[in-house]
């Protein structure tokens, strides 16, 4: 039977700012070793806070899980 581990996951903020010709562009804050299972409610609490801390807009939060698959 194949069994499914957890390598890694990782919380992924995508940030919208204006560069020097006011031209609309975004940019990827990654943050490695999130808790495997961590609550969506926790993780949409703690973007906001992080995304508090810059004058850039939030406009996207990714979880990503990497898994290898074994048999």
């Amino acid at each position: 039977m194949a069994e499914r581990n957890v390598v890694s996951n990782k919380l992924k903020l995508v940030v919208t700012y204006k560069d020097a010709n006011n031209k609309e562009k975004n940019r990827q804050i990654t943050f490695a070793k999130l808790k495997a299972g961590a609550e969506p409610q926790s993780l949409l609490q703690v973007a906001g806070a992080i995304a508090g801390l810059q004058a850039d807009t939030l406009t996207k939060i990714v979880e990503t899980t990497e898994n290898v698959i074994e048999a």
